[in-house]
C-alpha cells in the first residue's frame, strides 16, 4: 500500500483550536450538512510546537473535496450563493464578539465557540470555491468579491488566543489548546508537555512527539520535504529574490516573540515572513524562507530594503540553527554554513 503523501502548506504562529475547527468542518459538518463522502481522509496532520504550527496537508483529501465542490458549483450559482447567504449573519455575529474582545463568560465562550464553527466550514466552501480556477467564472467572481474583504478566519485567531489568555491560559501556550478544550483549558503543565511537539491527525487522533519521530514511527504518512533527524547539511538551495552575498549568524525567527532576539548583521531566518516582522527585518543583513514565491512578503521587502534574499529553501529553519554562522549567496541562491 503507497504511503499517504503529504505536503507542507504552511507554517505560521497561529492556534490549534482554529485550524482544528476548520479540518473538522470537513470532516463532521461539511458531510453532515451537504452529503459530500470522502474515503480519501484524514485532511491534515497538524504538527505544533511552542513556536508555531505546521499544516501538511492530504492532497488526495484535498482534490477529492475540491472536485466535489466544483460539481455542485458547475450545477448552478444557487449552492454557493446559499452557503454565503448563510455566512454573512454568523460572520456579523462573530463580528460583534472581536468588537467586545476577549471572551471570559463561559456563555459568551459557548456561543461564540458555536459561531465560529460554523463560519468556519462555510469559509471553507466558499474559499476553495474562489481558489479553484476550474470553478464557472460567474460562481468563482462571488467567491472572489468576499475574500476581498473579509477578515473572518484572521480575526478568529486573535480572539482565540486573546479569550483563552484571558481565561488564565500563559500567553505562551495559548496556541497549544485542541478545539474541545476551547471550553475549558488544561492546566499549564499539560500545555508545556505539547510545547516541545504535538501531532494532530485532524483535530481528533493525537500524539505527543515530534514530527520527525512520528514520521519514522508511522511510515503510512510521507511528508514531502520533511528532513531527516541529524542527517547533516551544509549547503541549502532556493530561489533568489534580492540579489546580493553577505555573511552573518542565524536567527530563527517563527513568531513574533521572537523577533527581540534579532540584532543587527543577523541573518533572519522564518518559515515565511509576515507583515509583524519589520522591525526585526530593518536590522537583519539578509532573509532566508523556507516558503514563498517571488511576490511574497519576504521577496517584496528584500527588494525594497535591498537586502540579499533566498526564498523557498524548504528547510532551512530545520536544518539552520540560531547562532550558526552562514552566508547567503543570493547571486547563485545558496545558503552556506561556514
Amino acid at each position: 500500500m503507497e504511503p499517504m503523501h503529504l505536503t507542507k502548506e504552511y507554517e505560521r504562529d497561529i492556534s490549534v483550536v482554529l485550524e482544528e475547527w476548520w479540518t473538522r468542518g470537513f470532516v463532521d459538518l461539511i458531510p453532515k450538512r451537504y452529503g459530500l463522502t470522502n474515503p480519501d481522509q484524514p485532511y491534515v496532520v497538524f504538527y505544533s510546537t511552542g513556536e508555531n504550527l505546521q499544516i501538511w496537508e492530504h492532497k488526495a483529501a484535498f482534490d477529492r473535496f475540491k472536485d466535489w465542490l466544483l460539481g455542485k458549483n458547475q450545477e448552478s450559482p444557487a449552492f454557493l450563493e446559499s452557503v454565503i447567504a448563510a455566512y454573512r449573519p454568523v460572520a456579523e455575529k462573530a463580528a460583534a464578539h472581536f468588537a467586545r474582545g476577549a471572551e471570559t463568560e463561559l456563555d459568551a465562550v459557548k456561543e461564540y465557540a458555536e459561531l465560529a464553527r460554523e463560519g468556519i466550514m462555510l469559509f471553507s466552501i466558499w474559499y476553495y470555491s474562489g481558489y479553484d480556477e476550474r470553478t464557472p467564472e460567474e460562481v468563482r467572481k462571488l467567491a472572489i468579491a468576499l475574500r476581498a474583504t473579509d477578515e473572518f478566519f484572521a480575526r478568529n485567531d486573535k480572539h482565540i488566543k486573546d479569550s483563552l489568555i484571558a481565561r488564565g491560559v500563559p500567553a505562551e501556550y495559548a496556541g497549544l489548546v485542541f478545539h474541545e478544550e476551547f471550553i475549558s483549558p488544561p492546566p499549564r503543565e499539560v500545555l508545556a508537555t505539547r510545547a516541545g511537539g504535538m501531532v494532530s491527525i485532524d483535530g481528533d487522533v493525537r500524539f505527543n512527539m515530534t514530527l520527525t519521530d512520528f514520521a519514522a514511527a508511522h511510515p503510512g504518512y510521507s511528508f514531502e520535504g520533511l528532513h531527516a533527524a541529524g542527517a547533516p547539511v551544509t549547503e541549502l538551495k532556493g530561489q533568489v529574490a534580492q540579489k546580493g552575498k553577505v555573511r552573518g549568524a542565524v536567527r530563527i525567527v517563527k513568531n513574533k516573540r521572537q523577533m527581540e532576539n534579532v540584532a543587527e548583521g543577523d541573518i533572519l531566518v522564518s518559515p515565511m515572513t509576515t507583515p509583524d516582522f519589520l522591525p526585526a527585518m530593518k536590522k537583519a543583513a539578509a532573509f532566508v524562507t523556507d516558503e514563498g514565491g517571488i511576490m511574497c512578503h519576504a521577496a517584496i521587502v528584500a527588494r525594497e530594503m535591498k537586502k540579499p534574499c533566498v526564498i523557498g529553501t524548504k528547510i532551512a529553519t530545520q536544518v539552520l540553527k540560531d547562532g550558526d554562522l552562514v552566508e547567503v549567496d543570493a547571486e547563485k541562491g545558496i545558503v552556506r554554513k561556514l
